[in-house]
């Protein structure tokens, strides 16, 4: 995906808080001049949206059709992204006694049941949204939950060359592991990957892929990049690997002149090219009426000597008035302009 370095983009923030004891989720538009170097030109942000419809903890986006799907424990439905009006409503997901995590590739929107403390996975574990006769689909179960405890917890995931990747924490063995449900053959695997080498799972929230390379968010103002194998093997026919390729620091994020609280969400997309946007939110103790958005544009470049390195476009603090209800969550974030690149094969 190409991007002309000096046009009008936006990108679009879904967020979940409450207001007056009832959840809402409201929709954001953030637009900016994306340009190659710094302007300081302060992005418009406005709400195009908002719905009261109870608690909508997952949303995802088929950009071929221009919708939105925003689910819950309770069901959800479905916007027209270019009205941001509501088409349709979705029933519960089956397994609805378990935590799912959501999930949207190849136009198709997936559910995986994560157990907790008190609700084991006891129904259906992994299904396919029919939108054409309204129902979640039973699909191949998960087959791992041995591996993993109560905490078992989907961090984030990927979309490339017709599998869906999904990071997960709460190993039995401390610490964590990828799997890979291939769409095509319905059949899961495992993914090798170097715990040693990591601290964490390897993705939060969805990582994005640009050329053979994904990239996922690493801690607070990082990015890390992996490339991912699929070969031939003699156990089960088929074996996936992931292998960190590098990882880039130094993003230079503006923050507001009070002290931040460590309580904040955030989100990476991607804008074309090597080209991506990042937005943080937080709040400051001294101004708890003030919610912030750090919305930061930078370019991962390729220096001398073949080194990765993070340049700042521009990084921008918008304050947002929430004195008539809590703090939000950054629920999804996606640019209506573009859609997700999804490799088929390798």
């Amino acid at each position: 995906m190409t991007v002309n370095q000096e046009e009008a983009k936006s990108v679009c923030l879904f967020v979940s808080s409450c207001e007056d004891k009832e959840y809402t989720n409201t929709v954001y538009e953030v637009k900016f001049k994306h340009k190659r170097e710094a302007t300081h030109e302060p992005p418009v942000v406005r709400q195009v949206a908002k719905f009261c419809e109870g608690s909508c903890l997952h949303a995802v986006r088929i950009f071929k059709h221009s919708e939105l799907y925003c689910i819950g424990q309770d069901g959800g439905f479905i916007v027209d992204t270019r009205s941001w009006s509501k088409c349709s409503s979705i029933p519960p997901i089956p397994s609805s006694n378990s935590l799912e995590t959501i999930v949207c590739a190849y136009r198709k929107v997936y559910y995986l049941a994560c157990p907790s403390t008190f609700s084991p996975v006891t129904g259906h574990s992994f299904g396919r949204y029919n939108p054409d006769h309204k129902v979640w689909e039973q699909m191949t179960s998960f087959p791992f939950y041995d591996d993993y405890d109560h905490t078992m917890q989907m961090t984030g995931y990927v979309v490339c060359y017709g599998v869906i990747l999904f990071s997960l924490s709460g190993a039995k063995d401390g610490s964590f592991g990828v799997v890979a449900f291939h769409v095509g053959r319905r059949d899961w695997n495992r993914v090798k990957i170097d715990t040693y080498a990591h601290c964490a799972p390897p993705f939060e929230g969805r990582a994005v892929v640009v050329n053979e390379t994904l990239y996922a968010l690493y801690g607070d103002a990082g990015i890390q990049a992996f490339s991912f194998m699929e070969e031939q093997c003699d156990v089960n026919g088929i074996s996936y690997s992931l292998r960190q390729l590098f990882i880039v620091q130094g993003l230079d994020i503006a923050r507001p002149l009070l002290p931040w609280l460590n309580d904040s969400t955030q989100y990476l997309v991607h804008l074309g090219n090597h080209d991506f946007f990042y937005v943080q939110t937080g709040r400051c103790d001294s101004h708890p009426e003030i919610q912030y958005l750090s919305i930061t544009m930078f370019e991962i470049v390729l220096e001398g000597g073949g080194k990765h390195m993070i340049k700042t476009i521009d990084s921008i603090v918008h304050s947002m008035d929430i004195k008539d209800f809590e703090r939000f969550n950054i629920i999804f974030c996606f640019t209506p302009e573009c859609k997700d690149y999804e490799p088929i094969g390798l």
